[in-house]
């Protein structure tokens, strides 16, 4: 008896969802996608302080992110960390210490100084370095001039006490990084202060290689794939598509502890319409992906501020299952349709809630209807087992839950939703009812 009850526990466990995702690096950090800010894509490496006073890399823009990120609600909201991306260091490591430096007349306070200021509203600060030779920009690598400084620079970020770092691939081996990123995760678990660790691994090698994506989940929170983002509808659907094209295997490695990294939320800047705004970020808080914001906090329009804390979408990007959107398939060139299993908001509820995502990318007409039996799009154990379960279905854009309820529907009706062109999106919430 005791033997059936063991077997009975085994196979459950092996044939969990759950169970399909590969263990990660457990060191109790990115539990949930991490939120924040990053400068790559509205600043890049722009250097040229007289010239470009409120856009160059430097202190200034910094303490300025930070304190709209306190003001301006996205704190309260949940973006916590402030990145630095390329650009910030001294072209020369320490020649006694070997240790990186910053650029002293962008950063006259220090890293270590900014950290403090950061630190003092409750703000994270995240930093960035290359696992070779040299930085994309050219700035001093790990193994800059020939020898490795991988502990080194741990131990720098540490004493500096850095929340997170964002490790590149440029100038290096990447037929290594079995060794080297590994290597640099061993050297940040050894140090006293926890830094997240998000990785370039992936976006260099770009083979989607199972053996790579068990490694790089058990040694990175978080990890860089496909290409840089752009300021533009061309870049972020070229995302959504590669997004689409390997989902089955992502989702395996994707969850608590370890994300995919799709790149940077664009909205605010000057490339995305207020609708494909809205698509980018449905889409990456369907994926449960980190939200890192790069734009400038200072000027954002209100319309796209909205979209950034919508607390309706972020609530399903941080939820606690973490699991990533499954793409449904559908025998359609112009649309997509994407689910989540969203997690109980108690043990005594019978099902589980669900978001569902309608894309439309047809460039030419009028808003179309896209519409789909729901019993084909949430897990078959649901929709099977109780063909009159109904869903309280919410529009997650709507301002108020008065405006925002649509409908309650059971699982043999058609999710019925009118989308429109150019690369929008509708984003529903499923609560069941409990009968």
């Amino acid at each position: 008896m005791m033997l059936n009850k063991f077997l009975i526990v085994l196979l459950v466990m092996l044939f969990s969802p759950l169970s399909m995702m590969v263990s990660g690096w457990d060191n109790g950090l990115a539990r949930r996608p991490p939120m924040g800010w990053l400068s790559w894509m509205r600043f890049a490496c722009e250097i040229d302080c007289q010239t470009y006073p409120d856009e160059c890399i430097n202190e200034k823009l910094y303490k300025d992110m930070i304190d709209r990120l306190v003001d301006d609600g996205y704190l309260k909201a949940g973006y916590q960390y402030v990145n630095i991306d390329d650009c910030w260091m001294a072209m020369q490591r320490d020649p006694k210490t070997f240790r990186l430096l910053p650029n002293q007349t962008r950063f006259p306070s220090g890293i270590d100084g900014l950290a403090e200021y950061a630190h003092s509203k409750n703000v994270l600060l995240g930093l960035y370095e290359d696992i070779g030779t040299l930085t994309c920009a050219r700035y001093p690598g790990t193994y800059y001039q020939g020898k490795d400084h991988t502990y080194i620079d741990a131990e720098t970020f540490s004493d500096w006490k850095i929340d997170s770092i964002k490790v590149d691939g440029c100038y290096a081996d990447n037929k290594q990084f079995n060794i080297t990123y590994v290597e640099y995760s061993k050297a940040l678990s050894e140090v006293e202060h926890k830094i997240l660790y998000g990785c370039s691994w992936p976006f260099f090698k770009q083979d989607f290689s199972d053996n790579d994506y068990e490694l790089i989940r058990k040694s990175c929170n978080l990890w860089r794939q496909f290409n840089d983002i752009f300021d533009s509808y061309q870049s972020v659907k070229g995302i959504i598509d590669l997004m689409g094209k390997h989902n089955e295997q992502f989702r395996r490695y994707h969850g608590p502890g370890g994300w995919f990294d799709p790149d940077m939320l664009i909205i605010g800047n000057y490339g995305l319409s207020l609708e494909q705004s809205k698509t980018q970020m449905a889409f990456w808080c369907m994926w449960s992906a980190p939200l890192l914001m790069s734009n400038d906090l200072r000027s954002i329009r209100p319309e796209m501020k909205e979209i950034l804390l919508n607390k309706e979408l972020i609530a399903i990007d941080q939820d606690p299952l973490g699991i990533m959107a499954k793409k449904i398939s559908i025998k359609s060139n112009s649309h997509q349709v994407w689910v989540k299993k969203l997690s109980k908001s108690s043990d005594h509820d019978k099902h589980h809630p669900y978001a569902i995502l309608y894309f439309n990318s047809e460039q030419l007409g009028s808003p179309k209807y896209i519409s789909y039996r729901l019993s084909s799009l949430i897990d078959d154990d649901e929709a099977t087992t109780n063909k009159t379960i109904e869903y309280d279905v919410y529009d997650l854009f709507g301002k108020t839950k008065n405006e925002s309820y649509l409908e309650t529907i059971n699982s043999e009706q058609n999710l019925r939703l009118k989308v429109p062109t150019s690369g929008s999106v509708r984003i529903v919430k499923l609560l069941p009812k409990n009968i």
